[in-house]
């Protein structure tokens, strides 16, 4: 995917960072914390959160919460995600049907196996 043409076919206009933060969302193969984006692009927070605000507004990203911290993705399709209360591993699981619904997230949360579940 080219970020350029990814961010101009939502009516979002280019910039270097906001190109290096949807490559960033599009490589990894699961959520990405606001300190990651800062430490994969070295810029500052508020800048990263100004931009994510943008894609979340346009609806083009997915945001998740595990032990009180943001987690962003690329909202291709809804997501789940099973996050354990202890050692907060972030597992994606299958979506559950939920007929006429616009579901864009599901957060399921528990113990896994290692702690006890």
């Amino acid at each position: 995917m080219d970020p350029k043409d990814f961010l101009a076919s939502h009516d979002i206009a280019y910039t270097a960072l906001r190109g290096q933060i949807v490559q960033i969302l599009n490589d990894k193969k699961a959520p990405v914390s606001c300190d990651e984006l800062v430490e994969f692009t070295g810029a500052n927070k508020t800048t990263i959160y100004r931009n994510i605000a943008l894609l979340e507004e346009k609806n083009l990203i997915i945001a998740s919460e595990n032990n009180h911290k943001s987690f962003y993705e690329l909202s291709s399709s809804a997501k789940a995600y099973f996050v354990c209360e202890n050692c907060h591993k972030m597992e994606e699981i299958s979506m559950p049907s939920l007929p006429q619904k616009n579901v864009k997230s599901v957060l399921v949360r528990g113990l896994c196996d290692e702690c006890g579940g």
